[in-house]
């Protein structure tokens, strides 16, 4: 029974040029998420997959297996499962794992203990998949084409207390968890029985934009956070 654990990190980045590299609080973005998985007991292997050779030596430098993905899926219209699957099925490390955690590194504030509480909320529930969630207890409108809002979970007639709102939690995008059964017989990162793994409101951001990376950077400072 062997789990791994697989991130992937495009050197084309376009929103933030060189963003998997750059320095995050004084270590370079990918080497946070590297450095989770590496010190999540039970987390077998750590493969980066990628099609930049700094971004691959930077992995390998911090602990990670790297793996060159080849060019086709190092487009800006890659998805992610495509990626995870040349992993699964070309790296010795992952051939026979039975257990996949897709991590982003996008989420540097992912810690070894949401990933080892996930894991063991995977078997323990019997679950098949698993993502990783914040609240979200917020009154949530659609947007039509012609600019008319409709609600989606409330009625503004009835307008309740917004923490009376039913049990609402949003995806955060830090990881997910899946059989290799998921994976094999569906292609995806998510399949079955899927649960979630609650995160703290301060992980709920991802890196996107600049605004985005200094507020995190900021985040993590005043945490006193570093790489595991």
């Amino acid at each position: 029974m062997t789990v791994v654990a697989i991130i992937c990190a495009r050197g084309g980045s376009k929103g933030i040029p060189r963003k998997n590299i750059r320095p995050f609080h004084g270590h370079p973005l990918i080497v946070w998420t590297v450095s989770a998985a590496l010190a999540c007991p039970g987390i077998d292997h750590v493969v980066l997959s990628s099609d930049d050779e700094a971004i691959l030596r930077v992995a390998e430098e911090a602990g990670a297996l790297p793996h060159r993905r080849p060019d086709e899926l190092a487009t800006d219209e890659a998805a992610t499962e495509p990626c995870v699957i040349d992993v699964l099925q070309h790296h010795p490390a992952a051939a026979t794992a039975n257990t996949v955690v897709l991590l982003q590194a996008t989420s540097p504030l992912t810690l070894p203990n949401d990933l080892r509480a996930a894991l063991d909320a995977l078997d323990e529930r019997g679950l098949d998949s698993l993502l990783s969630v914040v609240d979200a207890h917020v009154f949530q409108w659609s947007v039509g084409p012609d600019g008319v809002a409709t609600p989606l979970n409330y009625d503004p007639e009835a307008r309740p207390r917004r923490q009376d709102i039913p049990d609402r939690v949003a995806e955060n995008g830090a990881f997910y968890i899946a059989r290799r059964s998921v994976w094999d017989e569906r292609a995806c990162r998510l399949g079955g029985r899927i649960g979630v793994h609650m995160m703290q409101a301060w992980q709920a951001w991802e890196i996107d934009t600049e605004d985005d990376w200094r507020r995190l950077e900021a985040l993590a400072a005043e945490l006193g956070l570093h790489p595991a």
